[in-house]
């Protein structure tokens, strides 16, 4: 469902983004909490590596039932999909399948998960077993602080109606803006005895895979929406034309990719508000080290314990 009042990404790209005063979550063991208040440095995952292997997949599978439902003429709908189809791996943004032979070939994008709910029992056993932290955040100021670096931000959209919605309404603004530009023949678009030039649907295509690349960031199956994520997605930096090279942690025995996101360049006091520890890790010690660690770190924040009631 559409919210009400909502602020977005952009005229085209219709991701809502959070509001004055809005609160953010961030799950994670330790170890992470450590690296973010001492440093002040955010570990961002590679999005191929993500808890839904199809991420960054997915925006393509709606965008083919959007082809399929709106396009009367079924010849001229595979033309038009397979074209955007190919306009998507030539930008490299996202990959069309899973385990695509040649990664190199593809842009790297690393996301950083926040989510907009305090306490949530699926994100403590998602992200820390009940035994880790959740660190809350002023919304405003940490997109402030990120904003030495190229990223991107938003509310991670899940119903896939609302998906579809937001491709129709990019395609009908790119097909608005190519008609201006003086592309009148793409005005039959969605008639079955279409006439469109080849021209000027390769045009079309070209726009329209920007806009599903950037929707891919923030799509996901309904089966996530419990996770109610708000995520910041980044690319890694260059220094003299060579790539930033991931760093690896391990997780259940797998290795997986990631880089460290510095907040504020130094600069900026974190915009840490409060840190609850899980359900799990609730013995006097872990309370008295967390509020002794914020202390030499030169934050007086309250210090919670998750009040999920755990048997064991």
């Amino acid at each position: 469902m559409k919210l009400e009042n909502a602020r977005y990404m952009d005229e085209w790209i219709r991701v809502p983004l959070c509001g004055t005063g809005d609160k953010l979550y961030h799950y994670t063991t330790a170890e992470g909490a450590r690296g973010i208040v001492q440093d002040k440095k955010f570990m961002a995952t590679k999005s191929d590596f993500l808890n839904d292997k199809l991420e960054f997949q997915y925006a393509l599978e709606v965008m083919e039932k959007l082809v399929q439902t709106y396009l009367v003429n079924e010849t001229f709908a595979e033309r038009f999909f397979s074209l955007v189809k190919e306009e998507i791996r030539r930008l490299g943004i996202i990959s069309i399948e899973d385990g695509e032979a040649d990664p190199s070939n593809r842009m790297s994008f690393y996301v950083v998960a926040f989510s907009k709910l305090q306490n949530n029992a699926l994100l403590w056993a998602e992200f820390t077993e009940f035994h880790g932290y959740c660190l809350e955040f002023s919304y405003e100021k940490l997109v402030e602080g990120f904003e030495e670096r190229a990223f991107l931000h938003g509310t991670v959209i899940y119903d896939e109606k609302e998906q579809m919605t937001c491709l129709l309404e990019g395609l009908l603004s790119c097909i608005h803006g190519l008609v201006s530009e003086g592309r009148t023949d793409l005005d039959s678009f969605f008639e079955e005895n279409a006439e469109v030039s080849e021209e000027s649907l390769q045009a079309l295509a070209e726009d329209m895979a920007m806009v599903c690349s950037v929707y891919a960031m923030f799509f996901k199956k309904s089966f996530f929406e419990g996770e109610q994520e708000y995520r910041f997605v980044f690319t890694p930096l260059e220094k003299d034309g060579t790539e930033e090279q991931p760093k690896f942690r391990l997780f259940w025995q797998m290795f997986l990719p990631y880089i460290l996101v510095e907040y504020g360049g130094g600069g900026k006091a974190l915009p840490l508000e409060s840190v609850m520890l899980g359900a799990k890790n609730n013995s006097d010690i872990a309370t008295r080290g967390m509020k002794h660690f914020l202390k030499v770190q030169g934050l007086d924040i309250p210090v919670l314990l998750s009040d999920i009631p755990l048997r064991y």
